[in-house]
């Protein structure tokens, strides 16, 4: 290789790095690290049948049910529309994560969270976190392999949207 060849790979890479990854993750950032699911039904249905299958999967139970649109409003924010946010939990799993002083950290994302909305058009969405991201991120470390037992039941909960996580 002649020394020009080398000099234009070198420039090649140094933007492919500096600007196209960042590029690239800034596009799909947002499919990474959100899900979000159109939901077939009404919001309180959607809100209902969500809180329903949390309470009715095995271990889980529904922590609160937040209705942000009345929270804004009550502190002064605008009218953001039909909102929730449900929290849940299930204590054996919690119990597990929290009980080790190096995966207490993870509190931060206790107890879980579903927002369900409705948007300007009137569909209705559910959105949460892409815990299958976190899992992977987390393989082969106590912290992973509790949050594999957490994607595989939240997939059962929201199973009446057809939901499965994915990477994007």
């Amino acid at each position: 290789m002649n020394k020009r060849s080398l000099i234009g790979g070198f420039i090649i890479g140094f933007v492919v790095a500096v600007f196209l990854i960042p590029l690239f993750f800034k596009l799909s950032a947002e499919n990474m690290l959100f899900k979000r699911i159109k939901s077939p039904y009404s919001f309180e249905k959607t809100v209902k049948l969500l809180a329903n299958r949390i309470s009715h999967q095995p271990g889980w139970h529904i922590v609160t049910i937040i209705n942000q649109e009345e929270e804004i409003k009550k502190y002064g924010g605008p009218d953001v529309g039909k909102v929730a946010i449900v929290k849940f939990c299930n204590a054996k799993l919690a119990g597990k994560m929290l009980s080790d002083d190096d995966t207490k950290f993870m509190a931060v994302k206790m107890p879980l969270s579903i927002a369900v909305y409705e948007d300007s058009k009137g569909q209705v969405f559910i959105s949460l976190m892409n815990g299958y991201l976190l899992t992977r991120m987390l393989s082969g470390t106590k912290e992973g392999k509790i949050m594999e037992l957490v994607v595989r039941d939240i997939e059962s909960i929201l199973s009446f949207v057809h939901f499965r996580y994915t990477i994007f």
